[in-house]
């Protein structure tokens, strides 16, 4: 009743790919193992909000595994509780698989072998080469195996979307999930075109510290047509950004940001007259802004189009591309203004697009932007501890609302436009489907023959 403690019950017959018993212990110490930081593992958030977790992982003096509360109750009964009440921890959880442990501690590399590659979803890791891809096989052993129709998945690894094009018109693929624009305006009014709802959301981080004007900042937000930069640009199925917190995301039956409304707007008038408040009246005065991006043809086209419809109220900005494996650490120096960036939600709930700037908790986006501190950014904090603790859903997402409009009074981040997941599969693939968050399911797909 407090929203706490979930107890889950184990089908008895829970089966690894291997065949080998799966059990609730085999949960616990998996999720431990996640957590255990001499792991150093990156995909620990989540686990965050069970009790002692976050302890654990950060080393706090005299906190151990045996304190983190997840524990098999026996082997069928995994029970965990919570540090406060998280609506969506039953999303959260279903993110992650269980770990067979004597196998990954007798081999540190266990995920680089396709026969040391356990889970126990519906296929299983038949062969793996890192540079070309993966086969994967039906798994016997999965519980609903009776249901799944393809018995093998050729994964191939693809690394340019022209590439994969024509792989795909040769009919050397069924599904390509890497489309460029050429892709999408070829297709996207064909059958074998597929869009799906992506709770994705790209911006423009603001380095607060060399922009530190918030009048500034929302001047360069108003100044951005978001409409004709993706229908005229871009071209790309993209949703015009009304906020943060992306369509997808909902406040009980509703759409969240149907609800919460629109946070965003272009208006070169009202641009130019936060500039001349600033004490920059038709730029004069500003220094040019440093624009970071990736060197991808979507991220430059963007960046050069800011450019340009920041050139409308006068301001003017330097453009530097990076290569991706370079790009973030570059983000952790001063040597930039604005970056282009973007965040993909992991669950259905407003918190997983708008964490990211807790400070009381130091989420890199945060400090990216260097955003803490500040009136707002405190009071953006206490909105979204009070959200923790809240089990009313409506007053919950009242809470996250408030929130998420305190952080765009500050703007230390531009919204610029939602994501769409596009996927291209022949007419003879049925029941292909997409999660939220864009990972693919060919759970309950088939080929015709």
């Amino acid at each position: 009743d407090d929203g706490l403690v979930y107890t889950f019950k184990m089908r008895p017959d829970s089966r690894f790919s291997d065949g080998t018993p799966l059990t609730a212990h085999d949960w616990e110490r998996g999720f431990k193992h996640r957590l255990d930081p001499k792991i150093a593992s990156k995909g620990v958030d989540l686990y965050l909000f069970v009790k002692n977790a976050e302890a654990y992982n950060k080393e706090q003096p005299g906190v151990t595994a045996d304190d983190v509360a997840i524990t098999a109750l026996d082997d069928t009964t995994l029970e965990i509780t919570l540090e406060n009440p998280t609506p969506f921890f039953p999303d959260v959880i279903c993110y992650y698989i269980p770990y067979k442990m004597d196998l990954i501690n007798a081999n540190p590399e266990w995920f680089k072998k396709a026969e040391t590659y356990v889970g126990n979803g519906p296929f299983r890791v038949k062969a793996f080469d890192p540079q070309t891809g993966y086969v994967l096989e039906k798994n016997p052993y999965y519980y609903d195996a009776a249901s799944i129709k393809i018995d093998i998945v050729n994964y191939n690894f693809i690394d340019d979307a022209a590439i994969a094009l024509q792989a795909y018109r040769n009919g050397d693929l069924n599904v390509n999930d890497y489309l460029n624009t050429e892709a999408i305006q070829a297709y996207q009014n064909t059958p074998e075109f597929g869009a799906f709802p992506h709770i994705k959301t790209f911006y423009i981080s603001i380095h607060t510290g060399n922009v530190p004007d918030a009048r500034v900042r929302t001047a360069l937000s108003l100044a951005l047509n978001r409409d004709v930069l993706i229908k005229n640009i871009l071209q790309l199925p993209y949703i015009p950004a009304q906020g943060l917190v992306p369509y997808g995301i909902h406040w009980g039956d509703k759409e969240f940001r149907e609800v919460a409304g629109n946070l965003v707007e272009y208006n070169l008038d009202k641009a130019k007259q936060l500039l001349a408040e600033a004490g920059y009246p038709g730029g004069a005065g500003l220094k040019p802004i440093r624009i970071i991006t990736m060197n991808t043809a979507e991220d430059m086209d963007s960046a050069q189009a800011w450019q340009a419809m920041w050139k409308e109220i006068g301001v003017n900005s330097e453009i530097t591309t990076y290569e991706s494996s370079v790009y973030w650490d570059v983000l952790e120096t001063n040597d930039w203004d604005l970056a282009r960036d973007g965040w993909t939600g992991d669950y259905d709930d407003p918190k997983t697009n708008l964490f990211l700037w807790m400070n009381y908790r130091q989420r890199p986006p945060a400090l990216d932007v260097r955003w803490y501190n500040t009136p707002k950014a405190l009071e953006f904090d206490r909105l979204m501890q009070a959200a923790d603790k809240e089990l009313d859903l409506n007053q919950r997402m009242n809470l996250f609302a408030q929130a998420e409009r305190a952080l765009l009074d500050d703007m230390p981040v531009i919204p610029v436009y939602h994501g769409v997941e596009t996927t291209l599969f022949k007419t003879n693939i049925t029941g292909l489907t997409k999660s939220n968050i864009g990972h693919i399911y060919f759970h309950y797909a088939d080929v015709a023959k």
